[in-house]
């Protein structure tokens, strides 16, 4: 699905990534973790095709650099993202935000085919939303707005689903909601996913492996229960903590 080799990143002489190798096969539910300014976004844009690699090579899909017409490539990849919720306007239909991902646009600028529109209706329904179709997007609360997101970047049924940090800002119920439509949507689809986050207690029993960035390296990349063992997380998080386990779900606590 996706594999890195040897990916680094200059800018004005300073690496921002260095030398990064991953692979991601199908259906693979990766972490990408590591503290503010670890590199996780800039290593998102690289995947995404939006930055070139300085070194290294970038295959997706099968394909490497020249081999693919990038925004055919975009398409494969649904992308949600915290600051996607504030370019779109307030009046934006629910209905047509959703549609608005089998273009990657921001808005609906063409009449998508009934059968879109009713896939885009499916979604709205399995999410507990099928009543407010023509409800506008400036109305709904973060964690309604992030889900709304979720599925626009679903309805084209794209191959790799990364989720920048979607999570961000909400409050515990919202985010609980959150990982819980993303569970449902998912677990049984045939996407790979890469999510996006800081924070342990984000990462659910969906996710089987981690990729840790520390100073934009790859510090650890490997199944879950061991990337998130307490000796790795204080090496990464510059300070002591205790890593606590319960109901399959890791917390963090400083010492």
């Amino acid at each position: 699905m996706l594999e890195l080799r040897g990916v680094s990143l200059l800018r004005s002489g300073r690496a921002i990534l260095r030398d990064i190798s991953w692979r991601i096969g199908e259906r693979d539910k990766w972490v990408l973790f590591g503290k503010n300014g670890s590199g996780k976004t800039m290593l998102l844009e690289v995947i995404s095709g939006y930055i070139f690699p300085s070194r290294g090579e970038v295959i997706r899909f099968g394909m490497g650099h020249g081999e693919y017409d990038l925004r055919e490539l975009r398409r494969r990849i649904g992308y949600v993202s915290t600051p996607l919720k504030t370019m779109f306007s307030g009046w934006e239909e629910l209905i047509d935000v959703v549609l608005s991902g089998l273009y990657a646009s921001i808005g609906l600028y063409e009449p998508p085919p009934l059968s879109e529109r009713d896939r885009a209706a499916e979604l709205l329904l399995s999410i507990g939303m099928g009543d407010r179709l023509r409800d506008r997007f400036g109305v709904l609360s973060d964690g309604e707005k992030q889900k709304v997101l979720m599925l626009r970047a679903l309805i084209s049924d794209p191959e790799l689903l990364i989720l920048d940090e979607p999570a961000v800002g909400l409050d515990i119920p919202s985010r609980e909601d959150l990982l819980h439509t993303l569970e449902k949507l998912t677990v049984n689809g045939r996407h790979s996913i890469i999510y996006v986050t800081h924070h342990t207690e984000e990462i659910t029993p969906l996710f089987t492996h981690i990729m840790i960035l520390d100073g934009g390296s790859a510090f650890f990349a490997g199944p879950v229960r061991q990337g998130l063992k307490k000796e790795i997380l204080q090496r990464v998080m510059g300070r002591r903590l205790d890593v606590l386990e319960l109901n399959d779900r890791f917390y963090t606590v400083l010492q």
